[in-house]
């Protein structure tokens, strides 16, 4: 096995993804997982646009199963010139979603209500 250390930058290689995380090998035969809140410090709405079977990507190692070897990696703690990925997907570094739908009950509720009145009045007069 190599000697893997925590914050070293290692690349992996994707052999399943879930709607929480992505699991990925290594060179020396471990297994890893990228947990979908160490991908980016913004919300996450496809992890699919980061990662796809066969992808490979660089991503830092922040922890080590002493008893298996398992790796806990990060890719939102790479810089940005060290970043690597084969992914393909063009959306992969876009904005997954806008600050208005992060607005609180208390900012959204009125829109909600007046949406709701409005779609009433249209089904009245239908």
């Amino acid at each position: 096995m190599d000697n893997f250390e925590i914050g070293q930058l290692v690349i992996g290689k994707v052999s399943a993804v879930r709607p929480y995380a992505v699991f990925l090998n290594f060179s020396d035969g471990r297994s890893g997982l990228l947990h979908i809140s160490e991908i980016s410090d913004s919300y996450i709405r496809d992890i699919e646009k980061f990662a796809s079977t066969g992808d490979e990507m660089k991503v830092q190692i922040i922890d080590i199963d002493k008893n298996n070897g398992f790796l806990r990696v990060s890719l939102k703690r790479v810089k940005p010139e060290d970043f690597y990925s084969t992914h393909t997907n063009e959306n992969k570094k876009s904005v997954p979603a806008s600050e208005d739908e992060f607005k609180t009950l208390k900012e959204k509720l009125p829109q909600w209500i007046d949406e709701a009145l409005k779609k009433t009045e249209e089904n009245k007069n239908d």
